[in-house]
């Protein structure tokens, strides 16, 4: 990889508002081989796959771990509770990109922020991400590795 991905955070207001700037790896494809290429770090990550209307890649899921690395194996693994998801990663190609961050209260926020900007389809919205409860709106501006 030749970019850290990375987080800036920058609260716009006291307790109210805040903004995520991040920059993504690059994109892993989501094969079992791969698994390795992942750190073992803690962060957030989204798994994307192939839009059928245009043959680019959009968001499905997004999500958060301690550890990277495991959080990939698992969504491979026959353990993975999504089964709309294992489903999806069994049959399509897709990819998987990563921001580290040892901050368990950042990697909520981020992910609250991203799904909340892109409603990602794999994620049940009775199962929405809370964040850290810290912040009412969470905005994420996004750079590519």
């Amino acid at each position: 990889m030749n970019a850290s991905p990375f987080i800036i955070w920058a609260a716009q207001s006291s307790v109210v508002n805040a903004t995520l700037k991040i920059t993504w790896s690059e994109k892993v494809e989501y094969v079992t081989k791969n698994a390795d290429v992942v750190p073992a770090s803690g962060g957030v990550y989204e798994i994307q796959g192939r839009k059928k209307t245009d043959g680019g890649y959009t968001r499905r899921y997004v999500g958060t771990s301690d550890n990277l690395r495991q959080a990939y194996a698992k969504h491979l693994s026959t353990g993975e509770s999504n089964e709309k998801l294992r489903q999806f990663l069994k049959e399509k190609k897709s990819f998987f990109r990563y921001v580290k961050s040892s901050s368990d209260q950042v990697r909520k926020d981020l992910e609250r922020g991203l799904y909340s900007k892109y409603r990602h389809s794999f994620i049940e919205n009775e199962k929405a991400p809370s964040g850290s409860g810290k912040y009412m709106k969470i905005s994420v501006e996004e750079n590519n590795a």
